[in-house]
């Protein structure tokens, strides 16, 4: 007898079960591969279950890549089902009210898809569309439906002589560009940065979002190294000991967890510290520790079609994730350019190139990898093509 179990994550099952399990771990699937999906299998069981003549419903192509992209982001095809059958049985039900000589085909189009499905649940996880502010940065992470990005933000003050850290709320002042030069203070001379303008404890960050255990030890990592890390690169600035600072992960009723947010929440606060933005076109992965090492993380897949959504042409990951990627057919990474590290500083020089921040002298880790995929590359296996262009939903169904 064999047992096969399904399982969207591992953390819920009891560790006893779980170390007598074998885990096979499969991937979600893409875009094209649910279009494949769509077209060969879902759409005529669809038809075949409720009663629709083929010549009566039109989904038009652009009707069904909405509803993958914006409805059914979902690792499987489950949920991109449900919408198919809603489709379906509601022009089943218009018909059904009406004369048989009076019936019209169907036309579903992307003007009329909320009409049958409602609106989408999804849409872009990009809080800033135009210039990002100074302490905002950009990493990946994994969920059970799949990669998605994860803005960090980070904002904090030097509280005054004999302010308590109650009274010391965080100021909502943005930069979201960078200062232009000789108008504006350098990040080593920012007010109350330098040690004269000290006037309470070492700083404090306050951490919201809903954090797991592990981000939760990532933050105060991140914190620490960060400290650390301004003082070699601009001795004078002592914002990150002196701020009271609040770091926040936007979507608070989303738990989040897992350690792959390391330099993300250690850019923004030096991004937030240095008083310049991190580079717009650039998404991050990777744990980081107190001397400045990044470290290996899962769901490269997921996270790299998360970017591609997003349309984030950069992409920072682990030195020791670089096979990982490589092994992602071309298509799938078209159009990114991916750099691998194993260190923070080459970290920092990605993320702040060209913003105006401190230039960091040489490098404490390995030669950066560089890895572009070209546009050429993007058309997906030819079984792929050839449903997309000959698929029941691009004529009648």
């Amino acid at each position: 007898v064999l047992f096969i179990c399904t399982a969207n994550v591992t953390d819920t099952i009891p560790g006893p079960l779980l170390d007598r399990m074998e885990i096979i771990r499969l991937a979600g699937y893409v875009y094209e591969e649910k279009l494949a999906i769509a077209n060969q299998h879902l759409i005529p069981q669809t038809i075949a279950n409720n009663g629709v003549a083929k010549d009566m419903l039109d989904l038009q192509p652009e009707a069904l890549a909405e509803l993958i992209r914006n409805y059914a982001r979902e690792a499987g095809v489950r949920e991109l089902r449900k919408l198919i059958e809603k489709i379906t049985r509601k022009v089943a039900l218009s018909m059904v009210r009406v004369e048989e000589d009076a019936r019209q085909k169907s036309l579903i189009s992307t003007e009329n898809l909320r009409k049958f499905v409602g609106q989408p649940p999804h849409s872009t996880d990009r809080l800033f569309h135009d210039a990002v502010p100074s302490g905002v940065a950009m990493g990946l992470a994994w969920t059970a439906l799949g990669g998605k990005t994860l803005v960090v933000e980070a904002r904090g003050r030097v509280p005054q002589n004999n302010e308590r850290m109650a009274d010391a709320d965080v100021s909502l002042e943005a930069s979201p560009v960078p200062p232009e030069a000789g108008n504006t203070p350098s990040s080593s001379s920012r007010p109350g940065n330098t040690a004269a303008g000290r006037g309470g404890p070492p700083g404090r960050m306050k951490v919201t979002g809903k954090l797991g255990k592990v981000m939760g030890e990532s933050s105060e990592i991140a914190l620490t190294y960060a400290k650390i890390f301004l003082r070699e690169l601009s001795p004078k600035n002592d914002f990150l000991d002196t701020a009271y600072i609040h770091m926040n992960m936007p979507e608070g009723a989303t738990p989040k967890d897992g350690p792959s947010a390391g330099v993300t929440m250690a850019s923004a606060l030096l991004s937030m510290a240095l008083n310049r933005p991190v580079k717009r076109d650039l998404a991050m992965s990777g744990e980081v520790t107190l001397t400045g090492k990044v470290l290996r993380v899962g769901g490269i897949k997921e996270k790299t079609l998360a970017a591609k959504r997003e349309n984030v042409e950069n992409l920072v990951l682990p030195m020791s994730n670089q096979a990982d990627y490589l092994e992602l057919k071309p298509y799938l990474r078209a159009g990114l350019t991916a750099h691998f590290v194993d260190h923070f500083d080459d970290v920092y020089r990605l993320a702040f190139e060209d913003t105006g921040a401190p230039v960091l002298e040489g490098s404490r880790g390995s030669e950066v990898v560089t890895v572009t995929t070209p546009l050429e590359e993007m058309a997906p296996p030819p079984f792929m093509q050839q449903a997309a262009t000959e698929s029941p939903a691009s004529a009648s169904l």
